[in-house]
């Protein structure tokens, strides 16, 4: 049997996963599964932020999970590595949205659109600022997976000078050069952008302190599409306020939704959006592809070939 925890999909999905066989029931979240269906539940479609310690053992048949998304914090991982069912992530299909989304945040600053939206509030015309340009913009790009990779092209496009940061300093062709974690951090005040789209696991939680935000430029831009917890949002907020770094474009954060009373709501030069640089009205529609290529490969028993499978001891 195979459920899916999210009723997103459209009827056009549901109707088109039938066509190749593939019969899916649909449920909102997991609460509303019954026990008998995780019972025998064989395959589980979802965002994961739904599973648990507990209720991942009401699934007694479950031998694969496709995940919707490609963040894997939420994840039970110590009652997964004893379970051991196969797991695959929706990694690559927020490549384009969150490249588009880290132009449009560079820009943002870049053009002083803030600046303008005042002016608009307060129905001045003033045309006295002269604006920047991307062109020759260093900029740093912590992560170089598929999503740091199109992110490094697109800036390429605007003639950036993009550099690289991984885990062990693997070089990639779409960055001039490639740090370490190590290093990354130690050349960080090199650079006019310093962006962050990294995995949240035991290595990179809270990465980003405020010894790393004040070896930045004054007038460097920091762009967070990662995870909320790779940085000390209050180091962050600190620096912001004390004019040591220009400002900050937020995706995530440590805690979601952000409330009300959280500091970044009231700081002049921080961009805040709602976890959405990777939403997109093809979003889903790039899931069920990937679901459809795994579930092929699923059914012959072809496991290694399935694409984007998670190592439940590296956590990724």
């Amino acid at each position: 049997m195979i459920v899916s925890t999210s009723d997103e999909f459209s009827t056009l999905d549901i109707e088109s996963m039938k066509e190749t066989g593939i019969d899916v029931k649909i449920f909102s979240c997991i609460e509303e599964v019954p026990l008998s269906v995780r019972k025998e539940t064989e395959v589980l479609v979802t965002f994961g932020n739904d599973l648990n310690e507990k209720n991942i053992y009401d699934f007694e048949r479950l031998k694969w999970i496709q995940l919707l998304s490609a963040g894997l914090e939420d994840l039970p991982f110590m009652q997964l590595q004893e379970i051991k069912p196969v797991v695959s992530n929706a990694k690559g299909i927020h490549t384009r949205p969150m490249a588009e989304y880290l132009i449009s945040t560079m820009l943002y600053f870049e053009k002083d659109f803030n600046r303008y939206s005042k002016l608009k509030k307060d129905k001045v015309w003033d045309r006295s600022v002269f604006v920047g340009e991307l062109v020759n913009r260093k900029v740093l790009i912590f992560g170089t997976g598929t999503i740091g990779a199109e992110m490094a092209k697109v800036c390429s496009f605007f003639d950036c000078d993009v550099d690289g940061v991984n885990t062990t300093g693997a070089e990639h062709s779409q960055f001039n050069r490639a740090f370490t974690l190590e290093e990354g951090l130690k050349n960080i005040g090199f650079y006019d952008y310093v962006v962050s789209v990294l995995p949240l696991t035991p290595n990179t939680k809270n990465m980003f302190t405020k010894s790393e935000f004040e070896r930045m430029k004054k007038n460097a831009v920091f762009i967070n599409a990662g995870r909320g917890g790779l940085v000390n949002e209050a180091d962050l907020a600190h620096s912001i306020e004390q004019g040591e770094i220009k400002g900050a474009a937020l995706d995530v954060f440590v805690q979601e939704p952000l409330p009300k009373s959280h500091y970044f709501w009231d700081l002049d030069n921080v961009l805040i959006t709602p976890h959405m640089s990777a939403k997109s009205i093809h979003y889903l529609t790039r899931c069920k592809e990937i679901f459809e290529q795994n579930y092929k490969h699923y059914e012959n028993g072809n496991i290694e070939e399935m694409i984007n499978l998670v190592d439940l001891h590296r956590y990724y």
